[in-house]
């Protein structure tokens, strides 16, 4: 389990565009000791599981759902370091504006039809 979450921390924390040593900062731990709760070779305090959701901006139930959820990593989701890259690009715009323009030029520029709200 520890594995598990440490894996998800993980994905959260590279989904967010946060460094390791940005996830130690608000921790209030050393960048190694995120490393080893990233591969589960430490275990994470409730108080810490809640200071690094919260930072991260992901509910805490990212972190624990159940081992079979297809969704688990964006590796696992079949998403690319590209992909992963574009996400993490997005969610830093700051500018709501901007960022609807961003996705009606991504919309715009794809050769396949795209989802709708």
């Amino acid at each position: 389990m520890d594995a598990l979450i440490g894996k998800r921390l993980r994905a959260a924390r590279r989904l967010a565009g946060a460094s390791p040593q940005q996830l130690a900062a608000a921790l209030g731990v050393s960048a190694q000791a995120v490393q080893k709760y990233e591969t589960g070779a430490r275990r994470l305090t409730a108080a810490r599981l809640a200071a690094a959701v919260k930072f991260l901006g992901v509910p805490m139930s990212f972190l624990f759902k159940d081992e079979t959820a297809a969704t688990a990593t964006m590796e696992e989701a079949g998403l690319t370091a590209l992909e992963i890259e574009l996400v993490q690009c997005f969610r830093a715009i700051a500018d709501d504006r901007l960022r609807e323009r961003v996705l009606r030029l991504a919309k715009a520029a794809s050769e396949a039809p795209c989802p709708t709200e």
